[in-house]
């Protein structure tokens, strides 16, 4: 026949003799000093100390839990332990190991918790200004509504960390690793948020004024309802990125990557981008246009033409680039068939800026039109082949009066002019043919040119 077990060898009186002897060493003399403690699975929140605390021996008369305020439990062992409402002020923590450990309701002000792996721990409505995570494991961890005013998250990995309704005013996540946070309605105001890894964080109707985002990485992160007044996203990765409808007209905006991203109504102008997008600046052509496309369709939905006009004439420009690039790709690879049709692409685009600046400029149109009438100018006056045809001067003209005028004219008009002046002979002729065509090409087009400009 089994023996009973002995009272003080069931689950339940064990864990209750480790919390007494705890508030025991608490009371003794604080603060407690014991690096490397084993508090695994130890249930110390208020309910559990109310229960067997005697007269509030070794517990916080502020918060119910346990009195561990300047306690050094470095590199401690706390593993799904319950730490609710615990005093931890000035507390050392650093090293310690507690995945899904609660410390709900705790206070943490100034406390040190660099290096400490607390992945899927409970922070939520901590009171923690402050407090030190540098270096801090903390993915899937909760800090819903915790006040954490300039604590220090850099270098912390937060991979799925939530700080939903977060006073995080002045915190530093420098350098911290932060997929698919969620900042949803928290407070980052004069936060340090650069060169971290943000990509997918969830900032909806978080404050973020004068934050730093400085080449932090932003891709397919969300900003609905995000207030951005004076934060600065130089060099910041915002491809594919929500962006609607956001006021960034005081941001820095300096090399800041936009291909892909979600901008319709967003205040910003081309001051701000410091003359290039990022993608641009890093040789990234391909990207760089596509950059280039999603400012300029943000631009016209806020009817800024001026700006949306020097976006598309940089989309083009990136796409000549990076035709330029495929071009000598495929002579280093030796693909001839390449070669001609990215060099193709290349000399077109070329050729259309200089014409016409992609179809915004109409000076570049007038000086064509220019250069075109002194050319074929010279030509007929090559050729020999202008004739005047009536008068003591009768013959082949080299004037340079004759030779312009009967260009110019013959430009700008359906039909050779009639000026005294005839072509004679079949070079002429043809160059006259071909001068009239070209003419009739560059009137279309500054018609269509002109009448895009006045449309705006």
């Amino acid at each position: 026949m089994d023996q009973a077990t002995p009272p003080d060898a069931r689950p339940d009186a064990q864990a209750e003799a480790r919390l007494r002897a705890l508030l025991g060493r608490i009371a003794a003399g604080a603060p407690l000093r014991e690096p490397g403690a084993d508090l695994s699975q130890l249930s110390a929140g208020p309910g559990a100390l109310a229960a067997v605390a005697d007269a509030g021996l070794g517990t916080d008369a502020e918060t119910g839990g346990l009195a561990l305020s300047g306690a050094d439990l470095s590199r401690a062992r706390m593993e799904e332990a319950d730490l609710s409402g615990a005093n931890l002020r000035r507390a050392t923590l650093a090293g310690a190991v507690g995945r899904s450990t609660r410390f709900t309701g705790a206070i943490l002000e100034e406390a040190d918790l660099s290096e400490a792996d607390l992945s899927g721990a409970d922070f939520t409505d901590i009171v923690a200004g402050q407090v030190k995570f540098a270096g801090a494991m903390l993915e899937d961890a909760r800090f819903g509504r915790a006040a954490m005013r300039f604590a220090d998250l850099s270098g912390a990995l937060l991979d799925g960390t939530d700080f939903a309704g977060a006073d995080l005013w002045g915190a530093d996540f420098s350098g911290a690793d932060a997929d698919d946070t969620n900042f949803r309605g928290a407070r980052l105001d004069e936060a340090k948020l650069a060169d971290a890894n943000l990509t997918h964080a969830d900032f909806a109707e978080a404050s973020l004024t004068k934050a730093s985002l400085a080449g932090s990485r932003l891709r397919g992160a969300h900003f609905t309802g995000a207030k951005l007044d004076g934060a600065d996203l130089s060099g910041a990765d915002l491809s594919d990125t929500d962006l609607v409808r956001l006021n960034l007209a005081t941001c820095r905006l300096r090399h800041a990557r936009f291909a892909g991203a979600w901008l319709n109504g967003t205040r910003m102008s081309v001051e701000q981008l410091g003359g290039a997008v990022g993608e641009e600046v890093a040789g990234a052509y391909d990207a760089a246009q596509a950059s280039y496309l999603a400012l300029e369709q943000n631009w016209k939905s806020i009817g800024s033409h001026d700006a949306a006009s020097w976006a598309y004439k940089r989309g083009r420009r990136m796409g000549r680039f990076h035709a330029g690039q495929q071009a000598r790709t495929a002579w280093s690879d030796r693909d001839w068939s390449g070669f001609l049709r990215h060099g193709y692409r290349w000399t077109a685009d070329r050729f259309v800026e200089w014409l016409c600046d992609y179809g915004e400029s109409l000076s570049r149109i007038a000086r064509a039109f220019a250069l075109l009438i002194v050319l074929f100018g010279g030509l007929f006056g090559l050729t020999g082949g202008l004739f005047i045809s009536e008068g003591p001067e009768a013959g082949p003209t080299y004037n340079p009066l004759d030779l312009l005028s009967y260009s110019a004219l013959n430009m700008m008009t359906a039909n050779p002019p009639e000026i005294g002046l005839k072509p004679t002979g079949r070079v002429t002729n043809l160059l006259v043919g071909i001068e009239g065509g070209v003419g009739i090409i560059l009137m279309g087009l500054y018609g269509f040119v002109l009448g895009n400009r006045l449309r705006r």
